[in-house]
């Protein structure tokens, strides 16, 4: 690999970030739980606050009647091969690994969800090591029974802290992508230091947060930014770039959204 001239910390969500859905509702799934019910006991445990955003997954687990005692490492695994990923995630993640121009990015995935489960979605195309999650407590049997940690809220903060420290990286050349509500501390944070917050979803709080929101089920399309605002391609220069890829982009549509709510 040729060396580059600057290094930038890249570190990113799972769940609806790089996949396409949340995992936590095909692992609902096999334990015969509905999509409805599942959002039900998701929205109660948020309600009574006991667990920072992101989190409520890994307390079902270990707390609710239908989920304890009930999940093991085995299944975890299972519906981490089964989740379905956004388009080109591997090339997204080799795109970066080779460097872009003069910069080169260091991938890092940062999640609520259970280690176990993203490492065996991600499985060759990001190193184990790289991915930072909720880990559990396992029985003998490899049954989930309690939290180590979880990796919602200030623990993405903590992850990306100690990354930059690790690999000697200024907090301005930090760049976190995110989706949602476990998203919102670490995306403050990065943005609080001028890195580069960059959203997924239309989600309105998101909105205020990010610098640039890009909604996409290909995972390429977060270079979008990254490429027009870090290695300052002008538009022409990034569609030229994605048919390099062998990805020209088939439709780009620009939009300021407001989100306003007006009292009658």
């Amino acid at each position: 690999m040729v060396d580059k001239d600057e290094r930038y910390l890249f570190v990113t969500d799972f769940d609806k970030t790089l996949s396409m859905y949340d995992s936590g509702y095909q692992l609902a799934g096999k334990l015969g739980i509905s999509p409805q019910k599942y959002d039900a006991k998701i929205e109660h445990v948020r309600r009574k606050n006991i667990v920072q955003l992101g989190g409520e997954l890994a307390h079902l687990i270990v707390w609710d009647d239908e989920f304890k005692c009930r999940v093991t490492k085995q299944m975890l695994a299972e519906v981490g091969r089964e989740t379905k990923l956004k388009k080109d995630v591997a090339e997204l993640v080799q795109l970066l690994k080779d460097g872009i121009g003069d910069k080169v990015f260091l991938t890092y995935v940062t999640s609520a969800g259970p280690w176990e489960l993203i490492v065996s979605a991600l499985d060759g195309i990001i190193p184990a090591e790289n991915i930072f999650a909720s880990t559990l407590i396992y029985d003998e049997n490899d049954v989930a029974i309690d939290v180590e940690r979880t990796g919602a809220g200030d623990a993405k903060v903590a992850t990306i802290d100690a990354l930059k420290i690790r690999e000697k990286i200024p907090r301005s050349r930090i760049i976190y992508v995110g989706d949602g509500t476990s998203d919102v501390h670490v995306m403050l944070h990065v943005k609080a230091y001028n890195g580069y917050p960059i959203a997924v979803s239309s989600s309105p709080y998101m909105g205020h947060i990010a610098k640039r929101t890009v909604i996409s089920d290909n995972a390429l399309a977060v270079l979008i930014p990254i490429l027009e605002e870090i290695n300052g391609y002008s538009e022409d220069d990034i569609i030229k770039f994605f048919s390099q890829q062998k990805k020209p982009i088939h439709e780009w549509n620009r939009a300021r959204v407001e989100w306003i709510d007006l009292e009658d």
